[in-house]
């Protein structure tokens, strides 16, 4: 049986002439994302979320910025559906007082990226499901342990999901790295091939003769220049606004200090290293919504003090393995 979708989009493309501008966008973005939506009702309330984006990519773009929006596989999300993907929002938060840092970030001339060296896998997409806290624990530990002098391993996701409650991690529910980190003191990280990833939570399979690394111990940066140094030696874990406009429809350039961005955490994410264009320093970073989404699944945010362009100077962590 055929969707409302697939039938409206095919009406659509008869019709595009007889229809406005955003109508027939829209189509197309139904068509390019096959998004499949059961009743009438429901089409036009995505419709009009698509259209609230839109409204906020056209004035995003109009702007004088290196900063640039574009419509992805969320514009016709509801509020709630994007909240489940923020693995810290319900989690405890304590936004740092800005002046607890440097004064002035430092501009380190150099460039740095992990990736491009052969120290990350490949960008993961963690689905609906709010696991955002256990793809930073474990691709920044996937880093630490390519960079230690062993082979580059896909590692699981899953297993924090399902089984570190113990030390405080809530599943899809959300969840913090340190947290896994505690976890994985006295366990191991296991390949994805042996526990893969399910996008919801599931009964621990645990397996420690599968296991690969512990994380004995684990630290803290809390300014830009710590921040830079550390990312010298390996990827790190940082936290970041993404549930608003700015970084959720994020396409490509550098997210600045003038592009609104909030400061209140509430997504994992990771570090990989640092670069400058036009005189701006930036954090390059990988995020887990596969490659469809920013500069193929990567995101520039410029270096700054205090909390940091969109919060991501208040919680930096490390794994040591």
């Amino acid at each position: 049986m055929k969707t409302f979708a697939a039938v409206a989009t095919l009406g659509a493309v008869a019709s595009a002439t007889l229809m406005q501008k955003l109508d027939y966008d829209f189509m197309r973005f139904v068509s390019a994302h096959n998004k499949m939506y059961g009743t009438v009702e429901e089409f036009d309330l995505r419709k009009s979320l698509y259209a609230e984006v839109d409204a906020f990519v056209q004035e995003a773009n109009a702007k004088d910025s290196s900063y640039r929006a574009a419509h992805n596989k969320f514009s016709d999300w509801t509020q709630q559906e994007k909240d489940n993907l923020l693995g810290l929002k319900n989690m405890p938060v304590t936004l740092m007082d800005d002046e607890v840092v440097e004064a002035e970030a430092p501009i380190n001339t150099t460039t740095k990226n992990w990736c491009d060296e052969g120290a990350c896998t490949p960008v993961k997409d963690q689905g609906s499901c709010g696991s955002c806290w256990a793809f930073s624990s474990i691709e920044a530990i996937e880093s630490a342990w390519k960079i230690a002098g062993n082979d580059l391993v896909v590692m699981s996701e899953q297993e924090l999901v399902d089984c570190s409650s113990s030390t405080g991690n809530e599943g899809c529910n959300g969840g913090w790295y340190f947290w896994s980190y505690d976890w994985l003191k006295t366990n191991k990280t296991m390949k994805e091939a042996d526990y893969p990833y399910t996008a919801r939570d599931g009964s621990c399979q645990y397996n420690a003769d599968k296991g690969i690394t512990n994380v004995p111990s684990y630290g803290q940066t809390k300014n830009t220049g710590d921040n830079l140094a550390r990312l010298a030696e390996q990827p790190v874990n940082v936290a970041v606004a993404a549930g608003n406009n700015v970084f959720m429809n994020y396409s490509s350039g550098i997210i600045t200090v003038d592009d609104g961005c909030p400061t209140s955490i509430d997504h994992a994410i990771v570090a990989v290293g640092w670069g400058s264009e036009n005189g701006v320093q930036y954090y390059i970073v990988r995020n887990s919504w596969g490659t469809g989404w920013g500069e193929g699944g990567f995101v520039r945010i410029q270096t700054s003090t205090g909390r940091g362009v969109c919060g991501i100077n208040q919680y930096v962590f490390y794994p040591n393995v």
